[in-house]
C-alpha cells in the first residue's frame, strides 16, 4: 500500500489524533510492505537544509519514546531513498491520511487499522483454495514476469501472514462470511481495503451466466434483472473486492502436462482424449473417475497439492492464454492468473 499524509493533520491539537499519528508512524516502521509518499510530509520531518526536525514536534516529544524517535529518524531516512515505482502506483492501493472527508481522506484512527490489521481472502475451502493462491503467487513472484516486484510483495505478505485465507465452507456461504467480517469491529470502516472473495464459477460452458446471480448482486450492491457476462467483472466501484473464476473450478487451471505427471491412474486412452479437447472443453470439464481415474475425494486431495509443485508460471500463462482480460491500470491484456494476483495486491 502507498501511504500519503495531508500535512495539515500534523497540526491537529486533538490528543487522540496526535496519539493515532504516533501509533501509525511506529506501525509503519514495523511494516516492511508499505510505501510512504515522503514528499507529502517532507516539511514535517525536514527543514530546507534537509535536517531532521521532527524530534521537537509535540507528537514526538509526547507519544514517542527515545528509542522510537531514533528508529523513526533512521526509518524515514531510508524510506526517502526507496522510490515508489510506476508499477507500485499502478497496482497498489493508495490512501491519504487526513481529516478532510470531502477529499476521501482516511481518518488516522481508521488508517492505523488499515496498516495493522491482517487482510483476508474469503475462499470456499480455506486449505485447498489457499494452496492454489500460494502456488500461483510463488510462481509469478519467482519467474521473470513484468510485474514481478508486485508479486514478490504479495508473496511476502502471504509468508508473513499479513494476508490470510478465510474458509467459508462452500460457495453458498461466501456472502454470509463476507458480511460477518464487514460487521466485525476489526474491519469496521476499512473492509474495502482489507477483504476480498474468490470462488468457483461453476459454469457448465463459457456463456453460462446464471450461477451466482445473487452473489454478484451482493458485491455490486444492486439488483440485476438479467445477468450478463459483463456483470461477472469486478469494478472499482463494487462493494468489495471479489473474483469469480473463469473456469468451472480451480482444478481446471492445472496444465495437462502437470496433471499427467501427478495423476498416475490416468490411462493412455484418457490422456489421448484429454489432449484432443479444446481449451474451452478443458475449462468446463468435470474431472472424475471416467476421465482421470480418480474420484471426488482424491481430486480434492491431490489437485491443490499440484499447484505447489515445481513448474513455471508460463504453464499457467499458456493454460489461460485464450481468455485474457484487459487491465485498465496497466493498459494491456493479462492472464486471469495475473488479474487475481493484482486484485489481491490491492489489499496488502
Amino acid at each position: 500500500m502507498i501511504i500519503s499524509f495531508n500535512p495539515i493533520v500534523f497540526q491537529s491539537q486533538d490528543a487522540e489524533i496526535q496519539a493515532a499519528l504516533a501509533k501509525i508512524l511506529i506501525a509503519l516502521m514495523n511494516a516492511n510492505l508499505h510505501f510512504i509518499d515522503i514528499k507529502s510530509i517532507d516539511a514535517i520531518f525536514y527543514n530546507e537544509k534537509r535536517e531532521y526536525i521532527f524530534d521537537s514536534n509535540v507528537i514526538s516529544t509526547t507519544y514517542l519514546s527515545p528509542n522510537d524517535r531514533r528508529g523513526l529518524k533512521e526509518f524515514l531516512n531510508k524510506k526517502s531513498q526507496k522510490p515508489i515505482t510506476s508499477l507500485h502506483k499502478q497496482h497498489l492501493s493508495h490512501i491519504v491520511i487526513g481529516l478532510d472527508k470531502n477529499n476521501k481522506e482516511i481518518h488516522p484512527s481508521h488508517a492505523y487499522k488499515i496498516i495493522t490489521q491482517r487482510s483476508k481472502v474469503i475462499v470456499e475451502n480455506g486449505i485447498n483454495d489457499w494452496k492454489f493462491i500460494k502456488g500461483i503467487c510463488h510462481k509469478y513472484s519467482s519467474g521473470k514476469t513484468k510485474r514481478r516486484s508486485i508479486y514478490q510483495l504479495l508473496n511476502q505478505a502471504i509468508k508473513d501472514e499479513i494476508i490470510e485465507s478465510d474458509n467459508c465452507g462452500g460457495v453458498g456461504e461466501i456472502t454470509k462470511i463476507a458480511q460477518r467480517w464487514i460487521d466485525n469491529d476489526r474491519y469496521k470502516n476499512i473492509f474495502k481495503y482489507k477483504l476480498m472473495a474468490i470462488f468457483d464459477s461453476d459454469k457448465k460452458f463459457q456463456m453460462d451466466v446464471t450461477p451466482h446471480k445473487n452473489k454478484i448482486e451482493y458485491f455490486k450492491s444492486k439488483t440485476i434483472t438479467i445477468i450478463q457476462d459483463i456483470d461477472y467483472r469486478h469494478e472499482p466501484t463494487d462493494f468489495l473486492a471479489w473474483h469469480i473464476l473463469y473456469k468451472i473450478k480451480i482444478e481446471n487451471y492445472i496444465p495437462l502436462n502437470i496433471l499427467f505427471e501427478n495423476i498416475t491412474s490416468i490411462t493412455q486412452a484418457q490422456k489421448t482424449d484429454l489432449e484432443s479437447k479444446t481449451n474451452d472443453d478443458l475449462d468446463f470439464i468435470e474431472y472424475n473417475q471416467n476421465n482421470i481415474g480418480i474420484g471426488k475425494s482424491e481430486i480434492k486431495d491431490k489437485f491443490p497439492k499440484m499447484f505447489l509443485a515445481p513448474f513455471s508460471y508460463r504453464d499457467f500463462e499458456q493454460r489461460c492464454e485464450h481468455h485474457k482480460v484487459f487491465l485498465a491500470e496497466a493498459n494491456e491484456s493479462v492472464s486471469e492468473i495475473e488479474q487475481i494476483l493484482l486484485k489481491m495486491a490491492k489489499i496488502i
